[in-house]
């Protein structure tokens, strides 16, 4: 339906608020779990930080899907709220931020995650701006039909379905 995207956002839009808000929470809790599990049974950080963003890159290109996903962005988020919990709540601030002003959610959750790399140069290590970069290419590169809609005008902004733009 809609989009044919298995995200929150088409989710809100087709089924409604609670659905979306599920989707959100599920798609973060993987996020988090990802990273949480593995430490909890001796993984190092180093293994982590190679595995997560493939973990990112299965859920937006999953093969039992046939390699349509979702767009990666609260999966991510829940990996920064993982390693770097204060990058994940700017990067969070940063989606809220963007979304009252401009109304979209493809274009918040591409700005946030863009920004996420900047906010862990501040207040995270190398390694885990590496992450967060590397996890904000993945998410951006998954938008590309949401860029192409939003530089022609066409993007749905948030709480308009598409035929109102």
């Amino acid at each position: 339906m809609g989009s044919r995207n298995v995200g929150a956002l088409n989710t809100y839009q087709q089924v409604g608020a609670w659905a979306g808000l599920t989707v959100l929470l599920v798609d973060t809790a993987k996020g988090v779990l990802a990273v949480t599990v593995p430490r909890l049974v001796g993984v190092d950080d180093w293994a982590l930080f190679i595995t997560t963003p493939l973990m990112v890159a299965g859920h937006n290109w999953p093969v039992f899907l046939g390699f349509r996903g979702g767009k990666g962005a609260a999966t991510a988020l829940g990996v920064l709220a993982a390693i770097a919990w204060e990058v994940a709540l700017l990067a969070a601030l940063t989606w809220l931020a963007i979304a009252l002003i401009f109304r979209y959610a493809s274009l918040a959750s591409m700005v946030s995650l863009a920004a996420a790399p900047f906010y862990a140069v501040w207040l995270a290590d190398p390694q885990r701006t590496e992450l967060a970069g590397f996890m904000a290419i993945l998410v951006i590169l998954r938008h590309h039909a949401n860029i192409r809609r939003l530089i022609k005008g066409e993007e749905p902004k948030i709480g308009r379905s598409a035929a109102e733009k």
